[in-house]
């Protein structure tokens, strides 16, 4: 057993050299994933936190890991082929999922599932071009809906927001994205240490995605409010960073209240 688990994770370092590299550069410059350098880290003290409960499970080999290790290869072949190296990211889980699945069974993979998808967390995806306009467009509209409701004078021009003291331009930085991607790892995490069902889990991280859009939109209303008021200099200059943490504070906190929606928390024993 313990020479054919050497010898997975020597083919595993052969193919996914490359991949590797890639990913530790992207967790360095893009700042989407700057937290994937955490998600491994995480990963392992949770597999670390359940090694009494892992030494109990009957260890048997399970064919089916050789066929999902193999497809993992071949889904890393096309990332190669096509150069989409997210895919290559991602079918790195499929091939440390059917070494598992083969040498330890299917038992074994099922009591460490979360943490093996949580690694997909530390992925990076393609989806900034895709997900950015639109997330782009729910802030500026929102935010210049809200700043006039309490009476700020906000003009709308596609992602501009004009004030008397200034103007802004909501750009992709400031599209939210970038909160979205760090609350749905929390809420992840979140869901699995919170005791209860299934239905429950799900909707914490979903929750995550409109939560972490009304924190940029009220930072965004915020931002405003202090140019209304101040100019658009100390907006700018003073006020803007501190109001993305604050902010994302406010949405984590609302995070922890959905959870609250269903009763007492209790938290699973990882610590």
């Amino acid at each position: 057993m313990n020479y054919l688990w050497l010898i997975f994770i020597a083919m595993a370092g052969l193919f996914y050299y490359n991949t590797i590299g890639w990913l530790i550069e992207s967790w360095i410059n893009n700042p989407y994933y700057s937290h994937g350098f955490l998600v491994p880290f995480v990963s392992g003290y949770i597999l670390f936190s359940t090694r009494k409960e892992l030494a109990g499970v009957e260890l048997k080999q399970y064919n089916a890991g050789i066929a999902l290790f193999i497809g993992g290869i071949f889904l890393h072949g096309v990332g190669v082929l096509w150069t989409a190296r997210f895919i290559s990211g991602l079918s790195l889980i499929a091939v440390i999922s059917g070494m598992i699945l083969f040498l330890f069974g299917w038992n074994f993979l099922r009591k460490i599932i979360f943490p093996i998808l949580f690694l997909l967390l530390m992925i990076p995806l393609p989806f900034v071009d895709i997900v950015a306009p639109s997330a782009q467009t729910i802030s500026v509209v929102f935010s210049s809906n809200l700043a006039n409701l309490v009476d700020i004078p906000v003009q709308r021009e596609g992602l501009e927001l004009h004030l008397q003291t200034g103007s802004f331009e909501v750009g992709v930085p400031c599209s939210g994205l970038r909160s979205i991607v760090s609350l749905i790892m929390i809420a992840a995490l979140y869901a699995f240490i919170l005791e209860g069902g299934m239905m429950m889990k799900l909707i914490i991280v979903i929750s995550s995605i409109p939560l972490a859009l009304a924190g940029n939109i009220l930072r965004i209303t915020s931002v405003l409010a202090v140019a209304s008021k101040y100019g658009q200099e100390v907006a700018l200059n003073y006020f803007h960073d501190f109001s993305s943490i604050l902010f994302f504070v406010v949405s984590l906190s609302g995070l922890i209240f959905v959870g609250r929606c269903f009763g007492r928390l209790k938290f699973k024993k990882i610590f």
